[in-house]
């Protein structure tokens, strides 16, 4: 029920104008702070629109990251509650928007959301399996990349409600041994129609 009314919450928030960063009241920035207390499943949805439209230019800087950090959790729930109406087969269109936000995410940031990093080989996999490009990963599910510390490469990061967490888990519990699918291809897929 609670996931329900987050969902609905989540999905009003564009419809919603943003704070202005020149102004934030009193009211709002208390609710900021009490948001960043409170855990995510416990959060009242009704206020999650406002939440999501504050500017985070208006905050104190000392709220920032763990303001971004909230909004990048809740944008992620939002995506994987869409992809449940979904159900399994996706049909991402070629253009589909990556949140910039997100996009540009540090890996500290990344990980104080709740996101778990995963290799080069578990994304190989996933891909594999899934049968979605990188894009279509961070479009239709919450693949992550961040960049890793200088001359390291890059980070790959999955919110651990999404359904690919389990492809990730079996890749981790069997590793490379090839499964056959007896029973048909199981788990979420992407179709060539929105390529």
């Amino acid at each position: 029920m609670v996931k329900a009314v987050l969902a609905l919450a989540l999905w009003l928030a564009p419809s919603l104008p943003a704070a202005s960063s020149a102004a934030l009241d009193r009211d709002t920035l208390d609710m900021v702070k009490a948001f960043l207390q409170i855990p995510t499943e416990s959060l009242p949805p009704e206020h999650i629109p406002r939440f999501l439209a504050v500017d985070p230019a208006a905050l104190p800087a000392k709220l920032r990251r763990p303001f971004r950090a909230k909004r990048i959790e809740l944008r992620a729930l939002k995506r994987i509650a869409d992809g449940r109406k979904k159900g399994d087969t996706r049909a991402p269109a070629p253009d589909c928007a990556i949140d910039q936000e997100v996009a540009s995410g540090a890996p500290g940031i990344l990980v104080m959301a709740g996101f778990l990093e995963i290799s080069e080989d578990e994304e190989r996999h996933l891909m594999q399996r899934t049968r979605c490009s990188e894009r279509e990963l961070m479009c239709e599910f919450t693949l992550q990349i961040a960049s890793g510390r200088k001359g390291s490469g890059r980070r790959l990061f999955l919110q651990p409600k999404d359904p690919l967490m389990a492809l990730v888990g079996e890749y981790r519990q069997f590793g490379r041994v090839k499964q056959t699918n007896f029973f048909g291809a199981s788990g979420p897929q992407c179709t060539a129609q929105g390529r």
